[in-house]
C-alpha cells in the first residue's frame, strides 16, 4: 500500500489538522524542527558508538530528562550520556539502583526518572539525586515493563503477571474481574485526553474512569508497541507492522496533538513517529525504515518494509540489524539502541550533490541561473537540481571537459575540438584552432573564460590564447605577466591575475598595473567586488588603495587556502576553503571593511556537518556557485556538495548546565551543598558539562571561580576547569553553556566550597611565625647588642688603660717636675727682697703656677677615676678632691628616686659632665656652695649642678664657651653620644646651672628574665 503524495494529502487534510497543527506549534516552542525526510538516510550525520568507544553494551532502554541527560538502561547498570561521555550513574545523593538489571526507563515532566527492572522491582531517580524504590514490587511480579503516571499521582505499571496499580503504598492488580484480560501485561498509556490504554497479547483495553473498568478495543494484532503520532492518534507498533487504533471515547473541544515531550519520555521498541510525522519502524523487519509523513497518513495500518521511503538494512549501514528501541531527542536527533552500540542520527547542512564519485568537476551557471558541472574525467555534462536527482545532458553532442559562461550569461561547454555556446535555446559552435597542417586537432582544454572582449581558452597543446573577433591569437600578442597560474576576470576587457613571483596583476584592456602580494601568501583565489579580495594559504586579503590588508580573525587557519565566495540575496558571504564553509554575515562583513582592526565574525560549517575533504585547489576555478534558489553548490577534494543556505536549521535549543563534581589529588568530591575540602587541597580540577545531543563538539563552556577568576574563562569545548596553588577559604564556582547555534543557558550552575587550611595555613600558625620572627629578631639584636657592648667595653678598656698610663706620666714625671721648679722659684723668690717687684712678680707667677698644679692634679684624678663605677662614688671623690683645694666652698650631694643601676656609656658620660661641671663651679664661679642632685625617675635620669656664684656670661652662652676653653664643648659632645640633652645656662637666683636628662632606656640597665640572662651567660 502506497503512501499518498504529500502536497495532495497536506491540501486534503488541512481543513481538519488546523487546529491540531496550531496546537502542535505551541506545544513544540522551545523543540527543534525533525529531521528532513526528502534527504536521503546516507546523507544524514550518523554516528555510531559502541563499546570501543565507552558505549555501554545491550541497551535495554532509553530516555531524555528535562535536564538534557540521555538516560540509557542496560544489563549491567544505568548509563547516562551527554553527547561526549559515557557515564555509568551513581546516585549523588545516596543510595543506589536495586539491581543493574534494567528493563526500562521513563522520564516525567518534574525531572523524576522511573527505572524498571527486569527481575519485577522498580525504582524513581529524583531530580535532586535522591533514589527512592518500591517496597511493593516483588520479584514474584516479573519484570516491570512499562510504567505512567496518573494524574492523581498513581502509577500502573504492566508485567509479566498482570496490569497493576500503585497507589499510596497499595498495589492493586486489575484482571478478568476489571474487564482486562489475563496476563501478561504488555503496554499501557496515559494519552492527552487522560484516557488510559492498555494492551496485552490478547487485546487492547481503555480504562472506563467513571466505572472504574476496562472496555476492549476491537482490533487486531495487539501485541506491541503503543505509540502517537503528532497528531494525536495511537498506534500499536508490532513486527513489522504499525495498526492505527480506533478511539470510540467522545472527546470535547478541538482534537489535542500528543504532549511535546512524548518522544523524549521513554524510547520504545517498535519504533516512533518524530515530531513532524515521519515514523522510523524499528521491526521491519530488520534494520531501520522510514516513512516519510506516515503520521498524516489516513491509512489505518503501515507495512514499514514496504512502504519505507528509506531504510537502513544492510551490515555495513549499522552496528547491528537488530534495532532495540528508537527515541527522539529534544533536539529532533533520532537515536537507535542495537544489540552491539548506540546509533545518531541528525541532520547535516551539507549533503551530496549525487554526481558519480569523480572529483574532477567545473561548473557554471547559464542565463536562467540554471547550474551546471562538468565531469572532466567521465566528459559529461550534468544539470543540477535543487530537490531533484542531478539529469545528464540529453543534448550532449560530444566529450566534455570544462564549463562556463560568457558576458551574456551563455553557456559554454568546452568539448574535444570546438566550444558550444548555448543560449536561448540557440547552440553557436566555436571552433578551436587547427593544428599545423591545417587541419581540425583535439584539444586537450584546462579552462575557459569571455572577460567581455576577449574568449580566453587554456589547452595543453596552445598554452593560452585568446579569441578577438573570431580569431585565436597566441599568448605574445597579449601584454600579460609571466607565469600566470589564476586569474578571474572583471569589467569587459579587464583580468585580476596571481603570478607565482607573488604579484597581483590588473589587466585592462592591454595595460598591466602591478601590486605586490608576496606578503599575503600563495594566492588561493581572487574575488571581484566592491573590494577586491586575495585569498591565499595564510588567510584572506582586501585591496585598500595599492596595499593589501590581511583580514584579523580569532583563528588564521579558518580563512587559509580559500578558492571560492558566493554572495547570497541577503549580503551574507559564503567562503569555500581549507576548513569548510565559512559563512559571514552582512553586518559582521561590513564591519571588518569598515574598521581594518576589526576581527572577523564567522561560523564555521565542516566535517560535523557533513563538509567531505577540503576546498578543490587544483582547478585554479572558483569551486561555490549560488542559484537562485540560495542553494550553494560547492566542489572540493571529495566531490561536489550543497548547502541550501535558505533552509538552515537552528538549535534553538536552551542548555542546560551540570557541575558533575570536583577531584582534588586522589579524591574524588560529588557537587553537593557545603563541600569542604580537606587541607592541602589547593590544586584541583572541576568537572562539568552541558547535555547537548547534537552537536555537543560545538558547545562552549564558560568558567569563573569567584575570588580566583578575575573575568569569564573561554573552555571551549572542555568539560573541565584546573586550577592550582589556591589559598585556603569559601569560593564559589560557576559555570554556563552556549550551544553549536549561539543559544546561551538561562542562567549558571554554581557550586560553593571551601578549602580548609593546613596547619601551617592557620592564621594562629601564621601569628606564632610572626610572634618567633619577631623574638628571633629580638635575640639577634641582643647578640649584635652584646657583641657591640663586648667591643665598646674592649675599647673603654683599652682607652682606660691609656689614661692611666697618662695619668700615671703626668704624676710622676711632669707634675713632679713641675712642681719642683715652682718649689726652686719659690726659694729664688724668698731670696729677693720683700716688697721688690720682682719678688711680687714672681709670686705671682708662683700663685699661677700652684693652680696650674691643682688643675692638673684634678685632671690627672679624672683620668684614674674615668671608667665605670657608679656616679655617686665619682661625684663624691671629685668634690672631695676640690674642696681640699678649695676649703671655703660647701658641697652638698642630693639623690632623689629608687637608685637604678646606669648603663656603662650613660654612667661614663654622666661622670665625666658631672665632674666637668664640678670642676667649674669650684674654680671659676666664685661663690660659696655647691649643689648637685641626681634624680632616678621611670621616664628618665637627671643630674643637675648649682652654684651661688657669679653665673656664666651672656657672651660665653651665646658663643658656647671660653675661646680656647673647651670644658662646655666637650660635656655637649658627651651627652651626645648618649642621646641625652644637656642644658647649660644660669639658675633663677644667680649662679650657674647645667642639668642632664637621660632618657630611661639610653640610661638604665635593663631588667632581663632569668632564661634570657642563661642565654647571654652562655654566650
Amino acid at each position: 500500500m502506497k503512501l499518498p503524495g504529500l502536497p495532495a494529502l497536506t491540501r486534503l487534510l488541512l481543513p481538519t489538522l488546523a487546529p491540531v497543527l496550531a496546537s502542535a506549534m505551541l506545544l513544540f516552542h522551545g523543540y527543534a524542527s525533525a529531521l528532513n525526510p526528502t534527504i536521503r538516510l546516507e546523507d544524514y550525520n550518523h554516528t555510531k558508538w559502541t563499546t570501543r568507544d565507552g558505549a555501554p553494551a545491550a541497551i535495554t532502554s532509553m530516555a531524555q530528562t528535562t535536564d538534557g541527560w540521555l538516560w540509557l538502561g542496560t544489563p549491567n547498570g544505568l548509563y547516562r550520556f551527554d553527547g561526549l561521555r559515557f557515564e555509568r550513574f551513581k546516585p549523588p545523593g545516596g543510595g543506589d539502583i536495586q539491581i543493574p538489571r534494567i528493563y526500562g526507563l521513563i522520564a516525567q515532566p518534574n525531572g523524576d526518572l522511573y527505572i524498571s527492572y527486569m527481575v519485577g522491582s522498580l525504582s524513581v531517580l529524583h531530580k535532586n539525586g535522591v533514589i527512592e524504590h518500591f517496597p511493593a514490587f516483588t520479584p514474584e511480579m516479573g519484570g516491570v515493563r512499562t510504567v505512567v503516571v496518573d494524574k492523581d499521582g498513581s502509577l500502573w505499571v504492566t508485567t509479566p503477571t498482570g496490569l497493576y496499580r500503585y497507589f499510596q503504598g497499595r498495589l492493586q492488580r486489575f484482571g478478568e474481574k476489571e474487564g482486562f484480560s489475563e496476563p501478561p501485561a504488555i503496554n499501557v498509556l496515559i494519552d492527552q485526553y487522560d484516557q488510559l490504554w492498555a494492551s496485552s497479547d490478547k487485546g487492547l483495553y481503555l480504562l472506563n474512569r467513571s466505572s472504574g473498568k476496562f472496555e476492549k478495543i476491537a482490533m487486531e494484532n495487539t501485541a506491541g508497541s503503543l505509540i502517537q503520532s503528532p497528531d494525536g492518534r495511537i498506534w500499536v507498533a508490532g513486527k513489522d507492522r504499525v495498526q492505527l487504533v480506533p478511539n470510540p471515547a467522545a472527546t470535547s473541544g478541538p482534537s489535542r496533538p500528543r504532549p511535546a515531550d512524548f518522544n523524549q519520555r521513554e524510547s520504545r521498541y517498535g519504533g516512533q513517529f518524530d515530531r513532524d510525522g515521519n515514523l522510523w519502524a524499528s521491526l521491519c523487519p530488520r534494520g531501520i525504515c522510514l516513512l516519510a509523513g506516515a503520521g498524516h497518513t489516513q491509512e489505518t495500518q503501515l507495512i514499514p518494509s514496504r512502504q519505507a521511503t528509506d531504510k537502513f538494512d544492510q551490515p555495513w549501514q549499522m552496528t547491528a540489524l537488530v534495532a532495540i528501541v528508537v527515541l527522539e531527542d529534544r533536539e529532533g536527533n533520532i537515536w537507535i539502541a542495537t544489540q552491539r552500540g548506540l546509533e545518531r542520527l541528525r541532520e547535516n547542512k551539507i549533503v551530496s550533490a549525487k554526481l558519480p564519485e569523480n572529483k574532477d568537476f567545473s561548473m557554471a551557471r547559464d542565463g536562467s541561473g540554471q547550474v551546471w558541472a562538468v565531469d572532466r574525467l567521465a566528459e559529461t555534462a550534468w544539470q543540477l537540481f535543487p530537490n531533484a536527482p542531478p539529469l545528464l545532458d540529453p543534448l550532449k553532442s560530444q566529450p566534455y571537459q570544462f564549463v562556463a559562461h560568457d558576458r551574456d550569461g551563455a553557456l559554454l561547454l568546452a568539448g574535444k575540438r570546438e566550444i558550444e555556446r548555448r543560449y536561448k535555446g540557440e547552440i553557436q559552435k566555436i571552433p578551436y584552432p587547427p593544428g599545423r597542417d591545417g587541419k581540425p586537432v583535439d584539444m586537450d582544454v584546462a579552462g575557459i573564460m569571455d572577460d567581455g572582449k576577449v574568449l580566453w581558452m587554456a589547452t595543453r597543446q596552445t598554452g593560452l590564447i585568446g579569441l578577438v573577433e573570431g580569431k585565436w591569437l597566441p599568448r605574445a600578442k597579449f601584454n600579460l605577466p609571466p607565469r600566470i597560474f589564476l586569474s578571474v576576470r572583471a569589467a569587459a576587457g579587464q583580468l585580476w591575475l596571481a603570478c607565482a613571483d607573488g604579484s597581483i596583476n590588473f589587466y585592462d584592456n592591454d595595460k598591466l598595473t602591478r601590486y605586490d602580494g608576496s606578503h599575503i601568501g600563495l594566492a588561493t583565489g581572487i574575488f571581484v567586488g566592491p573590494k577586491l579580495l586575495v585569498a591565499s594559504d595564510k588567510g584572506l586579503a582586501v585591496l585598500e588603495g595599492t596595499v593589501f590588508r590581511p583580514l584579523k580573525v580569532a583563528e588564521p587557519d579558518v580563512l587559509s587556502n580559500i578558492s571560492g565566495m558566493a554572495v547570497t540575496e541577503d549580503g551574507d558571504h559564503w567562503f569555500n576553503g581549507g576548513k569548510g564553509i565559512i559563512h559571514v554575515r552582512r553586518d559582521d562583513w561590513q564591519a571588518v571593511m569598515d574598521n581594518p582592526e576589526a576581527s572577523l565574525r564567522y561560523e564555521l560549517i565542516d566535517v560535523l556537518e557533513g563538509y567531505p575533504g577540503q576546498a578543490d585547489l587544483l582547478s585554479r576555478l572558483s569551486t561555490i556557485l549560488v542559484d537562485p534558489n540560495g542553494l550553494l553548490w560547492i566542489l572540493t577534494t571529495e566531490g561536489m556538495v550543497r548547502l541550501d543556505t535558505r533552509q538552515i536549521k537552528r538549535n534553538m535549543t536552551v542548555p542546560k548546565v551540570e557541575i558533575l563534581g570536583l577531584n582534588a589529588g586522589a579524591l574524588a568530591f560529588p557537587a553537593q551543598p557545603g563541600l569542604r575540602l580537606p587541607p592541602a587541597s589547593q590544586s584541583f580540577n572541576i568537572q562539568f558539562t552541558t547535555p547537548l545531543l547534537t552537536k555537543p563538539e560545538r558547545a562552549r563552556m564558560q568558567y569563573q571561580l569567584v575570588g580566583v577568576d578575575a573575568t569569564w574563562q573561554e573552555a571551549g569545548p572542555r568539560r573541565t576547569a584546573y586550577y592550582t596553588n589556591v589559598e585556603p577559604g569559601s569560593y564559589r564556582f560557576l559555570v554556563k553553556a552556549i550551544n553549536e547555534d549561539g543559544v546561551g543557558s538561562d542562567g549558571e550552575a554554581a557550586l560553593s566550597f571551601e578549602i580548609e587550611p593546613t596547619f601551617m595555613q592557620t592564621w594562629w600558625f601564621k601569628a606564632l611565625c610572626l610572634l618567633a620572627i619577631t623574638a628571633l629578631l629580638y635575640l639577634l639584636y641582643l647578640y649584635r647588642l652584646r657583641i657591640a657592648t663586648a667591643r665598646m667595653m674592649e675599647r673603654f678598656d683599652v682607652r682606660t688603660a691609656e689614661r692611666e698610663r697618662i695619668a700615671r706620666t703626668l704624676h710622676d714625671t711632669f707634675l713632679q717636675s713641675i712642681h719642683a721648679i715652682v718649689l726652686r722659684f719659690h726659694l729664688v723668690a724668698m731670696e729677693m727682697p720683700e716688697h721688690s717687684n720682682a719678688r711680687n712678680k714672681l709670686l705671682n707667677v708662683l700663685s699661677q703656677a700652684d693652680e696650674a698644679l691643682n688643675e692638673g692634679r684634678s685632671q690627672v684624678h679624672e683620668l684614674r677615676n674615668h671608667q665605670l663605677g657608679d656616679i655617686e662614688v665619682a661625684i663624691s671623690e671629685a668634690s672631695q678632691l676640690l674642696m681640699e683645694a678649695h676649703p671655703g666652698i660647701v658641697f652638698h650631694l642630693n639623690v632623689k628616686g629608687t637608685r637604678i643601676p646606669l648603663q656603662a656609656q650613660a654612667n661614663d658620660e654622666a661622670s665625666g659632665i658631672a665632674c666637668e661641671s664640678l670642676r667649674n663651679a669650684f674654680l671659676h664661679a666664685g661663690g660659696s656652695t655647691v649643689h648637685a642632685q641626681l634624680e632616678y625617675a621611670d621616664t628618665e635620669f637627671t643630674l643637675l649642678v648649682t652654684d651661688d656664684g657669679k653665673g656664666i656670661s651672656e657672651e660665653v652662652l651665646k658663643a658656647g664657651s671660653k675661646p680656647l676653653h673647651w670644658g662646655m664643648t666637650g660635656m655637649r659632645e658627651r651627652a651626645a653620644r648618649i642621646g641625652a640633652r644637656l642644658e647649660i645656662g644660669n639658675g633663677a637666683n644667680g649662679g650657674a646651672r647645667v642639668a642632664l636628662i637621660i632618657p630611661a632606656r639610653r640610661a638604665y640597665v635593663r631588667k632581663q628574665r632569668s632564661w634570657l640572662r642563661w642565654w647571654r651567660s652562655a654566650k
